[in-house]
């Protein structure tokens, strides 16, 4: 029986598949599987995919089966017009070890999963990836590459990370951003529960580095609706506080205050010109790939 295009996505599913190789290789093949149109008609050494025609345009790289098969003026896209540099930065803080009940995974391996998948997608159209995680400093660099191996080091990159620490947004954010000298996309994941009256204005700075931005924040499913029940012994993983009670007798004044944060959040970012998404650790991976799509396509 075949797996549904969405079981692919699945973070249950995925998580099941500790190579982070494999893992990709079966969000991006079941993604594509599943777009009714997709942009990657071919994956040769130069063509890439199409986009819509442009009056005035060289009329030699319009695909005419296509236009006889839909009637649409389609521009075959290569690689040399398309390459550019995709610049993963993962905050991998010890807030990010967090799983519950609800999740398949911890916040840091659904960030890995996403930054793996969206690594192997850029690969496939011949940019350029790069990955920087930091903590209380950084931990992993890798500058842009495409050739000789550059995935293998990014997803090995990727097994090392731990979640530990806390997190020196402003400083770490400003020392990674010196390594941004080209044009490209910047995707940066986060839990973003730290920082977020300033988080939007240090990613409005990629914008002087050329650089467009796409914000993910990774929340657990307990972050966003506290669970029912039982009492609920609550620990700051990254200054140790405690906290028990139960989740129903704080509801209320959590999801106000939830709500709240998560406005001004998206308010913050909304004024930066800073493209911002939430996600839940048990959303498909179809989401951000989707996403991280639209942002590569306005670029190019």
């Amino acid at each position: 029986m075949a797996v549904a295009y969405k079981d692919l996505l699945d973070p249950a599913h995925l998580t099941r598949i500790e190579n982070y190789s494999l893992m990709a290789k079966a969000a991006v093949e079941g993604f594509l599987s599943g777009m009714h149109r997709s942009v990657f008609h071919g994956f040769g050494t130069e063509f890439l995919q199409y986009r819509n025609y442009v009056p005035g345009e060289d009329l030699k790289y319009l695909d005419w089966k296509v236009y006889a098969k839909r009637e649409e003026l389609v521009t075959k896209v290569f690689q040399e017009e398309t390459s550019m540099n995709c610049y993963f930065v993962i905050d991998a803080s010890a807030s990010h070890h967090y799983q519950g009940d609800r999740a398949a995974c911890s916040k840091l391996r659904y960030a890995c999963m996403i930054a793996a998948s969206l690594a192997y997608l850029a690969t496939r159209q011949g940019d350029n990836i790069s990955l920087f995680a930091y903590q209380d400093s950084i931990v992993e660099a890798l500058e842009p590459g495409h050739r000789n191996g550059q995935l293998h080091r990014f997803l090995q990159a990727l097994t090392r990370l731990q979640p530990t620490g806390g997190a020196n947004h402003e400083k770490l954010l400003k020392s990674i951003t010196h390594h941004m000298r080209s044009r490209g996309l910047v995707v940066y994941l986060s839990d973003m529960l730290e920082a977020e009256d300033t988080l939007p204005r240090m990613l409005q700075n990629l914008s002087f580095q050329h650089c467009d931005c796409l914000a993910l924040q990774i929340l657990d499913p307990d972050e966003r609706d506290l669970p029912h029940g039982y009492p609920i012994r609550y620990i700051d993983a990254e200054t140790n506080q405690e906290v028990t009670t139960f989740a129903d007798a704080v509801r209320g004044d959590y999801q106000q205050a939830m709500d709240q944060f998560m406005g001004d959040l998206k308010g913050g970012f909304r004024r930066a010109q800073v493209d911002y998404r939430p996600l839940l650790t048990t959303d498909h991976l179809g989401h951000a790939l989707s996403q991280y799509l639209h942002h590569r396509e306005s670029i190019v």
